[in-house]
């Protein structure tokens, strides 16, 4: 099928509301399937109601969308455009009965910013194509969910470094983001040489949680970050629960950081404190741990002069040990307490 879709929207997306049209131009009415121009608009619909990629809805409920001409109220041509008017009560009468939650409240608005590893360097995304963040802003239009690119002008270039976003300094984050007024910012560290990505979701607060995703290539990152993303955006609007992720604090509103291992440890989970002076030796330190493969960075707190470093493991304590104090010019002070200089 050849067609270009353009969404327009003649009625608001409410409880009131009770159909929707969409408008398809039609490129080769020859090459032109109307059965699956009726599904595809269905879904994007459905979609757009939920915030839920049609992946996630269908794995539970794989006959959601069969017969989908049900769904709507007229479709036909006006010229070269064909016209669908889709029964929205309808729709919303089929997700719920699927016990798909429909998405009412008002939608979040995103800043992205990004980052790409490339060789030994860490690069920030300019305003040139990304397949990630290309595929983030098309998820923008098709969920509903307002997302921009920051304009990466000399402004932004001094004010955000991938040394800052990697070393997951909260403060250089939201300040550099200040001038474009969003309550919620998207950061990605992406890394392709490793088949990975790392991603920061700030809230209006301040406060972060940050996360990993695998993927063999972009296409397969880009969807596994937009599962995240959505999830997240459907969960703005409420209060969000505490969650074991990084979390920046100011140095003037953290407690002091007792540098002695935890009394209460958590079964495969250590907490390593680094004193430090160089943000860059710190980030080349969690580099080093990461790369060990033997354990996974759940958390990291980051101070002005200290961090903590929250490892899920397997490792006894001892072996945690040797692992950091492999690092180069790290200093064993007691143990999971470090003095980095």
């Amino acid at each position: 099928m050849t067609a270009r879709i353009s969404l327009f929207i003649a009625c608001l997306l409410s409880s009131v509301a009770n159909a929707l049209e969409y408008r398809i131009d039609v490129a080769e009415p020859s090459l032109f399937n109307v059965e699956e121009a009726i599904q595809n608009v269905i879904v994007g619909a459905a979609e757009n109601l939920t915030g839920i990629p049609v992946a996630q809805m269908t794995t539970d409920a794989p006959d959601l969308f069969s017969l989908s001409e049900a769904l709507v109220n007229s479709y036909g041509y006006d010229g070269d455009t064909f016209i669908v008017d889709i029964d929205v009560d309808g729709l919303k009468t089929r997700l719920e009965t699927a016990e798909i939650e429909l998405w009412e409240s008002a939608r979040p608005e995103l800043l992205i910013w990004a980052t790409e590893e490339r060789g030994l360097e860490r690069l920030m995304v300019g305003p040139e194509s990304n397949v990630i963040v290309d595929r983030l802003l098309a998820a923008s239009e098709r969920f509903g969910v307002p997302m921009q690119r920051p304009l990466m002008d000399l402004e932004d270039t001094l004010a955000l470094s991938p040394a800052e976003i990697w070393g997951e300094f909260a403060g250089a984050v939201t300040n550099a983001s200040a001038r474009y007024g969003l309550p919620h910012i998207l950061v990605i560290g992406d890394r392709p040489a490793r088949q990975a990505l790392k991603y920061w979701l700030y809230d209006s607060s301040g406060d972060f949680r940050s996360g990993d995703l695998s993927g063999v290539d972009e296409d397969a990152r880009a969807n596994a970050l937009i599962e995240v993303v959505m999830d997240y955006a459907r969960s703005a609007s409420e209060p969000l629960e505490a969650v074991s992720s990084p979390a920046f604090v100011s140095r003037d509103d953290a407690p002091l950081v007792s540098l002695q291992p935890q009394d209460a440890l958590i079964a495969g989970q250590w907490t390593v404190n680094v004193e430090y002076t160089d943000v860059i030796r710190l980030m080349e330190l969690i580099d080093h741990v990461e790369a060990s493969g033997s354990v996974l960075i759940q958390s990291v707190q980051v101070r002005a002069t200290d961090a903590s470093i929250v490892l899920k493991t397997d490792l006894p304590l001892g072996a945690t040990d040797d692992l950091i104090s492999s690092f180069a010019s790290i200093q064993f002070i007691s143990p999971l307490v470090y003095s980095l200089k």
